[in-house]
């Protein structure tokens, strides 16, 4: 039996896993979500799924004003900007000033969110290093990274360099890449060498852009050889949902949809986290 606060820093791109997770937990718990621009998505997923929560400020969170009962079962979400991982050296330095700040509220910690390119980034390592509360993140059954999230997706370390192997010139996406496709490629489109907001008409049309934003979405897959989308059904979200989803990505793309084979999709780093998270405030 879990008690104690639970703290929860996560990015949109993993918040099914926290949802699935939470709706299959039957042990009761009081869920608070900090109220700010990028809890959307969590919060709908959260009512779907009956999972009663409360909105807290985060002011009231780290003033230590919000005081839940430790005797119980206590989990408080904090959502950031998926656009961070386009941009690691920010994604880095603010999750770690919020778990600092939140540290001194919590019993344990947990990371439901990749380290997008900063590859040597533990942070649960990094807690116990900076004298912070206890934590865990996404491993592999080896205990190795899951880098992000297509490797939480996979059970990354090792094995997202075979899945590379494997299917090279594919898109992979998995449920919440679908749904969020759009701010995802904004991000990473953003941060390339050659953002779409500096090409001029002329610019375009030398290099065989076509109008708009999907003509150049279009154009970076192209030079980057994807020919296919690789389905990765993890059977997490809404799966009706996520047709409906990784088709427009195809039709907006130009790419064909390919499923991935049995074996590859798996949802246990998200099974063996939750356990981690729990087994913290046991």
């Amino acid at each position: 039996m879990a008690k104690g606060i639970l703290g929860i820093i996560a990015c949109p791109m993993l918040d099914d896993n926290l949802v699935y997770s939470l709706s299959n937990d039957p042990e009761e718990k009081t869920v608070a979500v900090v109220d700010n621009p990028y809890n959307t998505s969590i919060r709908r997923k959260l009512e779907e799924k009956g999972v009663a929560y409360e909105t807290i400020a985060w002011d009231d969170f780290v003033s230590g004003m919000y005081t839940p009962d430790r005797d119980r079962f206590n989990v408080v979400i904090v959502m950031i900007n998926l656009g961070l991982h386009a941009v690691p050296e920010k994604l880095k330095g603010l999750v770690e000033d919020m778990t600092r700040d939140i540290s001194p509220h919590v019993d344990a910690f947990g990371f439901y969110l990749g380290t997008c390119g900063n590859y040597e980034w533990n942070l649960p390592a990094w807690c116990k290093e900076n004298g912070l509360k206890p934590a865990t993140t996404f491993f592999d059954g080896e205990g190795h990274l899951c880098h992000d999230c297509v490797g939480v997706a996979i059970s990354g370390g090792p094995r997202y360099l075979e899945l590379q192997h494997k299917y090279m010139g594919h898109l992979y996406i998995f449920p919440a890449m679908a749904t969020n496709f759009d701010e995802f490629m904004e991000a990473d489109s953003a941060g390339s060498s050659m953002p779409m907001e500096s090409l001029t008409d002329d610019m375009r049309e030398a290099l065989g852009i076509e109008p708009g934003r999907d003509g150049y979405l279009r154009w970076l897959l192209g030079l980057g050889g994807y020919e296919y989308i690789l389905r990765l059904d993890t059977g997490l979200g809404d799966k009706e949902q996520f047709d409906r989803d990784i088709q427009r990505v195809a039709d907006r793309t130009h790419l064909k949809i390919k499923q991935a084979e049995d074996g590859w999709a798996t949802i246990q780093p998200t099974i063996d986290m939750y356990d981690r998270c729990k087994a913290l405030l046991s």
